[in-house]
């Protein structure tokens, strides 16, 4: 289901939205539609919430319902498609542009228990909810490209439950480290094993100190 989401939602543009890194208000518009047939919710995300903004934030979009060819019942088209408007305050004088400025999606496929006349945004927050949304949760990331600044070039994307979950565990810069000191400490005792039979006296464990580096600080700052 969740990765059959992936690839029912469009997205016009399909890979990044193009502003001008000038000192000036800028809009453009993204179009967002649904052919799945189950409905979807979407909450919109950006990296810098104080230079863009976006709306709506919240929306939630209907099945496209069909058997074969023919549809079962006919959406009315702003129920299968939304336009989300996309704010650009600027880029100050002298300033260059953040070439790491994007656009997040988040969807998911609507809980069964939603109400019919659900308010999208309490959705996403009630807990209860939040558990049935977490196997069907995706994130499409939308890119910024400056216009005199080369395209960006899109990253292999996640699903939100995975990525939550590895920021749980520290990323994997931390287990890295546990791996290396790991073998570390298994160097060290071979040889400890081998000095001990070679000489016959009993082996001495190494003591190892492992000294663990604070992990960077988060680049992307997610608001609603």
């Amino acid at each position: 289901m969740s990765d059959a989401l992936e690839h029912k939602i469009t997205f016009d543009p399909p890979r990044y939205v193009t502003f001008k890194p000038v000192n000036e208000e800028q809009i453009k518009e993204i179009i967002i539609a649904n052919t799945h047939n189950q409905a979807v919710i979407f909450k919109m995300k950006t990296t810098r919430p104080g230079v863009f903004k976006m709306k709506p934030v919240f929306f939630s979009l209907q099945p496209n319902t069909k058997v074969g060819k023919r549809k079962i019942k006919d959406q009315p088209i702003h129920r299968l498609q939304k336009s989300i408007k996309l704010h650009y305050s600027g880029c100050p004088d002298g300033v260059k542009p953040n070439l790491k400025d994007r656009f997040s999606v988040i969807m998911a496929i609507v809980p069964k228990d939603a109400p019919a006349d659900m308010d999208v945004e309490k959705v996403w927050e009630d807990q209860k909810m939040q558990v049935e949304l977490a196997d069907s949760v995706r994130r499409k990331v939308l890119r910024i490209h400056y216009e005199g600044y080369e395209v960006p070039v899109d990253a292999p994307e996640k699903s939100e439950k995975k990525s939550k979950k590895g920021k749980k565990k520290g990323g994997s810069r931390d287990n890295s480290v546990e791996d290396a000191a790991a073998g570390h400490h298994k160097k060290f005792s071979a040889a400890a094993h081998t000095n001990a039979h070679g000489a016959g006296t009993p082996a001495v464990q190494p003591i190892v100190y492992i000294v663990y580096q604070g992990l960077p600080p988060r680049e992307e700052v997610e608001t609603k």
